[in-house]
């Protein structure tokens, strides 16, 4: 397996250039919201005095008029730049979720196993919702930036002296923009981190608390998760410190240029040198200041969250997919013999070899062993769920990197010792990706896994429960060999699947088997006697033989 950089940057600017459309429209609705909270204060100064203190009613209602007309593009401007703003960061969203489900989906083994569970999900929930905010704010922060730029001009247009008031708060800003963003940034990759610890925890908590209430060991997984959420909360409380902080600081220093302002100003007012509507202009616009700078601090905290969620997603979307589908496809014949020549797996301490093996179309296999001889595995690299560290598997002289996955996944289909089920209905697991199927079909295939679930409470309508978890070990493992021989594989792969059922049903199962499928080709993996007896064939893999200590 190998890992290509893809950097936070990588990722948004895909994610920026894929809801462009949408963006560029609230971007524009910004600027429309921008100059309606430019144009407000001016409305107010003009209607003070060339109406109120000019006595002038009709010039009075005119100005009123424009402030009406004013608001109502601040309200629509506001409404676009939000609206498509979010809409284009969901569908944005939407796609990031599906590659990182369509990656994951990809990886092997090893690359699975770099992560956990819960750290995966909270990389594609919270992390890709952190990135959804982002994009959905940036018009926001860009127009924001223009809209604090041309405050200044129109200070400085109004009166120079108020423009120095005004300037001086930026180098202010820029200092408190430096300084905060890194100890942000920190702060929050520790938050997410915790938040992705107790997630992996929340999941042993459900997935193994039974087995461990069993054992007595349910209290270490309750206290686990209590002290990784201990750890949330703390992380969370810095990081709330920090952007509280940042969020009070950054508007103080132009509210505390505001009150400067207004007693300059407030003395050119009195020296006639500026109308009391300038002044009330210019607090205008040091208020829209103020609150400018609050809002832009708060996008940059969104942006410091989003590059941070972004780094994480841009890990898992950067882990290398071993298994892939070929430039060019060849195809596979409907029915050929099975090759497997000079296999080895590397696997974490240890390496694993195998003898050549050749199973005729339509052979039924048996393979036994000790634990750690490599039956598992070798159903995995004749699956290719894994591609092995050296040697090859062909099928009709075609070896399985040459040809497309989804063709090979219809050739040969596995059914793992452990396989699990998906939350829905019986009937949604039996016809997963095969909508066409009809009631009788599941009927038939689960008459031959020998699985009754007419018997079980609401048929083929009983919910299955997360990962199958209200169904027992034997009917999760004979619902999973439904849904494969649903599939009419000309290859089915068995890794032990009549382990947890008892010696009558694995009778009944295997008697129908062979009626089912008659022409395929089928290896079992397997310690039980009953199945090694109705093979052609049985292939004993030997732990001491095959299996060798890396050394390094």
């Amino acid at each position: 397996m190998t890992t290509r950089a893809l950097r936070p940057r990588a990722l948004l600017s895909w994610a920026l250039r894929d809801s462009a459309p949408y963006l560029g429209v609230s971007w524009l609705s910004g600027l429309l919201y921008q100059g309606g909270l430019l144009m407000l204060p001016i409305c107010l100064g003009r209607a003070i005095d060339a109406g109120v203190r000019a006595g002038d009613t009709g010039t009075l209602l005119m100005w009123v008029g424009g402030l009406l007309a004013v608001s109502v593009a601040l309200a629509a401007g506001e409404a676009g730049m939000r609206w498509f703003g979010v809409l284009g960061a969901s569908r944005t969203g939407n796609r990031l979720v599906s590659r990182i489900a369509g990656h994951v989906l990809g990886l092997d083994r090893v690359g699975v196993q770099r992560y956990g569970s819960g750290d995966l999900v909270t990389r594609a929930t919270r992390d890709v919702e952190a990135v959804h905010t982002l994009l959905a704010g940036s018009p926001g922060l860009l127009s924001g930036v223009v809209g604090c730029a041309a405050v200044i001009v129109s200070i400085a247009l109004l009166e120079p002296v108020l423009a120095v008031v005004g300037l001086t708060t930026l180098p202010l800003l820029v200092l408190i923009n430096l300084w905060y963003p890194p100890r942000f940034e920190r702060s929050n990759q520790d938050v997410s981190r915790a938040h992705s610890e107790r997630a992996d925890a929340v999941e042993d908590l459900l997935v193994a608390g039974t087995a461990a209430r069993g054992l007595g060991g349910r209290q270490v997984l309750v206290d686990r998760h209590h002290e990784r959420s201990a750890a949330v909360t703390a992380r969370t409380l810095s990081l709330a410190r920090i952007t509280a902080d940042w969020s009070a600081h950054a508007p103080f220093v132009p509210a505390l240029a505001l009150a400067v302002g207004v007693l300059l100003g407030g003395l050119a007012v009195l020296d006639g040198d500026l109308t009391v509507g300038g002044l009330v202009t210019f607090a205008g616009w040091m208020s829209l200041l103020s609150l400018q700078v609050e809002r832009i601090t708060g996008r940059f905290a969104q942006v410091g969250q989003g590059w941070t969620a972004a780094g994480r997603i841009a890990e898992v979307l950067g882990t290398g997919i071993a298994v892939t589908d070929p430039a060019d496809p060849a195809p596979l014949p409907a029915r050929a013999d099975l090759v497997a020549t000079g296999l080895r797996a590397d696997l974490p301490g240890r390496t694993i070899t195998w003898p050549d093996l050749r199973v005729a179309a339509g052979e039924f296999v048996a393979i036994t062993g000790p634990v750690g001889s490599g039956k598992t595995t070798l159903l995995r690299l004749l699956s290719r769920f894994e591609d092995p560290a050296a040697g090859t598997v062909t099928y009709g002289g075609v070896p399985l990197p040459a040809v497309a996955l989804a063709d090979l996944r219809r050739r040969i289909t596995a059914v793992p010792q452990r396989p699990v089920l998906l939350s829905g209905t019986v009937a949604d697991n039996l016809r997963l990706g095969r909508p066409d199927l009809t009631d009788a079909d599941l009927r038939a295939a689960c008459h031959v896994a020998a699985i009754d679930v007419d018997a079980l409470p609401d048929g083929y309508a009983t919910e299955v429960g997360e990962r199958g978890d209200a169904l027992s070990g034997g009917q999760v493992q004979r619902l999973a060999l439904a849904r494969a021989l649903l599939r009419r594989p000309a290859v089915l792969l068995l890794d032990d699947v009549t382990s947890a059922v008892d010696a009558t049903t694995e009778t009944a199962l295997l008697d129908r088997l062979r009626d089912w499928l008659p022409d395929a080709t089928i290896v079992a993996a397997t310690s039980r006697p009953a199945v090694a007896a109705r093979a052609d064939r049985v292939i004993e893999l030997a732990a001491t033989e095959r299996v060798e200590a890396v050394r390094g």
